[in-house]
């Protein structure tokens, strides 16, 4: 008798679900970061850069918003305890560390969905639309993954910046899908291919925008989100960084009154073009 029991102990197991029991619940942002960690962190429109780049950064920001995050007191003990932050008064460094953990949780909505929660978005490192579910114990379950696009944020070149192309340098506003310009290829070389797609996007009165001066006496006038070939963000760039093979001599943030910034998408591989002579990353997505 006991062998049978034992043989029905297995098969029960064996033909059971196979799905965790179900543990203690966790709040929304706790949910939150439970799906960050396991899928990615959104891809977003980073309201430091967008629409207008903020004087005095994030740092400025992540002070001025300190309170009303310490207010939401669930709000900022799940931050506090995902990014292993010290109790009581937090200094200017954790503050930046609290504000840029609450712009994530900000971008990544979880919508009621059986007995836990769904999300659909698009992921900031592979720009994928991930699909899935956590339940309220925080297991995640991808669903579904399929090919997106960055988000349509106002990150985009001076009216006067010049592309270089096959006919020679020609500014940014006259460039038209189905002309050529020079883009890299997978390989590092230098390859003529078709423009895909240009847009423009209307700034308001006082944008400023990122100067960029680099050893070589290469400059640039660009938004701060706007990002380099190898993916870093303008804005986040430093005297002494080293971008398209020079080093920056300059960064500084001047006011923009060209009403528009521009971009465009060219054919091939990478995405990328040559701006006032550095290679900079496209802002627009492929469309089908």
């Amino acid at each position: 008798m006991k062998r049978w029991a034992l043989v029905l102990v297995v098969v029960a197991v064996a033909c059971g679900s196979a799905t965790a029991p179900l543990g203690a619940p966790l709040t929304i942002d706790q949910l939150k970061f439970k799906v960050i960690d396991s899928v990615g962190t959104p891809a977003f429109c980073d309201p430091d850069y967008y629409p207008l780049a903020r004087a005095g950064g994030e740092q400025a920001s992540a002070i001025a918003q300190y309170p009303q995050i310490r207010a939401d007191t669930e709000l900022y003990s799940a931050i506090v305890q995902h990014e292993h932050l010290l109790g009581g008064e937090l200094d200017d460094a954790q503050k930046l560390t609290l504000y840029r953990a609450f712009k994530k949780l900000r971008a990544l909505t979880l919508t009621p969905s059986g007995s836990g929660y769904s999300f659909s978005y698009t992921v900031a490192t592979t720009f994928e639309m991930t699909t899935g579910t956590v339940r309220t114990d925080g297991l995640v379950s991808v669903t579904s993954t399929t090919p997106g696009g960055r988000p349509n944020c106002p990150i985009c070149l001076a009216a006067s910046t010049l592309i270089a192309t096959p006919l020679g340098p020609l500014v940014v506003t006259s460039l038209a899908p189905g002309m050529l310009v020079w883009t890299e290829s997978a390989a590092g070389a230098r390859i003529a291919v078709l423009v895909l797609d240009v847009g423009s996007t209307q700034v308001p009165p006082g944008h400023l925008m990122v100067h960029l001066r680099l050893a070589d006496g290469r400059e640039l006038w660009a938004s701060p989100g706007h990002r380099t070939a190898d993916g870093r963000q303008l804005g986040a760039l430093a005297t002494g960084d080293v971008v398209d093979g020079a080093r920056v001599t300059l960064w500084e943030l001047v006011p923009y009154d060209g009403g528009r910034t521009y971009d465009l998408l060219p054919a091939g591989p990478t995405g990328t073009y040559w701006a006032d002579g550095i290679l900079l990353a496209s802002t627009l997505s492929r469309r089908s």
